[in-house]
């Protein structure tokens, strides 16, 4: 028997920040993205970087402050998926839009665990030095962060978003446009050095806009090391909605539209392979070990029957209707819920911890908690994936992880778990809604009672002034920060 467990305890804490960071520039001339850090492993990283053309880059690394070094040569590959599309090309740049970038990768492997590493990646005439931290092989402490929602597009600058007062429910614009309320946010997340950092879907507002995805990328991996977070520390991804959008100009829902915004995700992210048998949904879905913990990403952007009380999105065809794509099913006999099945099984006997992130909060007071048939009913609900409720429950997860509705909210669910010896305990799962990385601040719809509910920063959360200035509390661009470390004797807490 592994030690036991504790709640989770950490709720909201939101800092404001209102400055420029001087590394928040436009990418150098040989660098379309700066190298980032993906799918840590104890014994490997991988390290990603785009080029603006086919020169080879060279990649040098060792542990920190050794003398012995190892270098790399890259072989770039084109990166056609991330070209620029026809309607941006002819709105934004008279034609002439930068042709599509080459992709660097490396994986490097044979590191030893919790170990940091130095590395200089150079092309061109231009250098990029960070350091990088493998993944600890045993249980030990450790510090991760999530948020959701940031959904980045080069119109949030200049634009404010409402934020509701819980007072006289009445809207009014937040203290920063949207894209100093993010970069702020990922501030005060670099300032807290986690070892991980997940985002719960709707990484940019357009999936299928490649001028999002240079903004999400400009906030992420700047050209200084000092504030590139996803240079230092891994940054892993969810699927959202808006990432499988390709846009209003565009194809939208309708296929293979869909999943071309999504092969721009694939492009860009790395995880551990999940051996679907349709290599399509490679990195759509995928679990990863970090010490005490494992974490289990899930797509539930849809589901079958289309339209139906089970589906997530009423615009996208299923993966079983000819014109659908390859967004995976994720209800019970489904390809998904069989493997998150066989991993949850061994999660029981071999981590402390299990997280589930995904991008639809299931228990909400938010927009999307309308329940098929009410009026007005809502095309992208959280409330399907309450089916996998029970089988969270039956393993014993610990905490689920989601944003979609952009309200800060916890709700707590309890039941009864198998423990990995057959015997049954009572278990309450906590579900987070951490959909405040850099969007909306959106409050409850007020017909909602989700009775699950336990926090909601709209409400639970007062906002102090005085003369004028806020103080504290109030819903702000925020974060969730876990902090996994040792407890009383032969136990372990987050």
């Amino acid at each position: 028997m592994f030690p036991s467990l504790s709640t989770l305890k950490r709720d909201l804490i939101c800092i404001l920040f209102f400055f420029m960071p001087a590394g928040f520039l436009a990418a150098q001339e040989d660098f379309r993205v700066f190298p980032y850090l993906q799918n840590p492993a104890p014994d490997a990283m991988t390290i990603l970087w785009f080029s603006e053309d086919n020169s080879p880059g060279l990649l040098t690394y060792g542990k920190l402050n050794s003398e012995a070094k190892t270098d790399i040569v890259t072989e770039p590959l084109p990166a056609e998926e991330l070209a620029y599309t026809s309607w941006e090309d002819t709105t934004f740049f008279g034609g002439q839009a930068p042709s599509a970038p080459f992709r660097h990768r490396v994986r490097i492997d044979n590191l030893e665990p919790a170990t940091t590493y130095e590395y200089t990646v150079t092309q061109g005439t231009h250098s990029f030095s960070s350091t990088f931290r493998t993944a600890p092989q045993q249980h030990t402490s450790i510090r991760f962060i999530v948020y959701g929602d940031p959904e980045t597009e080069p119109e949030s600058t200049g634009k404010f978003t409402d934020w509701v007062d819980p007072a006289a429910d009445t809207s009014r614009p937040y203290l920063t446009d949207q894209t100093t309320g993010y970069r702020n946010n990922l501030e005060v997340i670099r300032s807290r050095r986690p070892d991980l950092v997940f985002i719960a879907g709707d990484l940019v507002e357009t999936g299928g806009e490649q001028r999002d995805w240079d903004e999400f990328w400009r906030h992420n991996a700047g050209h200084d090391s000092a504030y590139s977070i996803a240079g230092k520390i891994p940054v892993m991804a969810v699927l959202g909605n808006h990432d499988y959008y390709e846009g209003p100009y565009l194809d939208e829902w309708d296929q293979p539209g869909s999943e071309r915004a999504v092969s721009r995700f694939q492009t860009y992210f790395e995880s551990p392979a999940n051996h679907s048998p349709n290599a399509e949904q490679e990195g759509r879905y995928y679990s990863m070990k970090y010490g005490p913990a494992l974490f289990i990403v899930l797509d539930v952007c849809n589901n079958d029957t289309n339209g139906s009380g089970d589906d997530t999105n009423y615009f996208l065809l299923g993966e079983k209707d000819p014109l659908g794509g390859n967004a995976p099913d994720f209800g019970p006999g489904s390809r998904q819920y069989q493997w998150l099945e066989e991993r949850l099984s061994e999660a029981r006997t071999d981590s402390l911890f299990t997280f589930v992130i995904f991008h639809h909060a299931p228990y909400s007071s938010g927009l999307h908690n309308y329940l098929p048939g009410d009026e007005n009913a809502d095309n992208h609900p959280g409330n399907p994936v309450r089916v996998l409720t029970p089988l969270f429950m039956q393993y014993g997860v610990d905490a689920v992880f989601s944003g979609h509705d952009e309200i800060w909210e916890r709700s707590e669910v309890s039941g009864v778990k198998t423990t990995p010896d057959g015997q049954e305990e009572i278990h309450t799962i906590y579900f987070y809604d951490v959909g405040t990385g850099g969007d909306g601040l959106r409050g409850p719809v007020s017909k909602f009672d989700n009775p699950f509910q336990k926090f909601l920063a709209h409400t639970d959360a007062p906002e102090i002034w005085e003369e004028g200035i806020l103080k504290s509390g109030g819903k702000h661009y925020g974060h969730l920060e876990v902090d996994i470390v040792p407890g009383d004797t032969n136990t372990w807490q987050a």
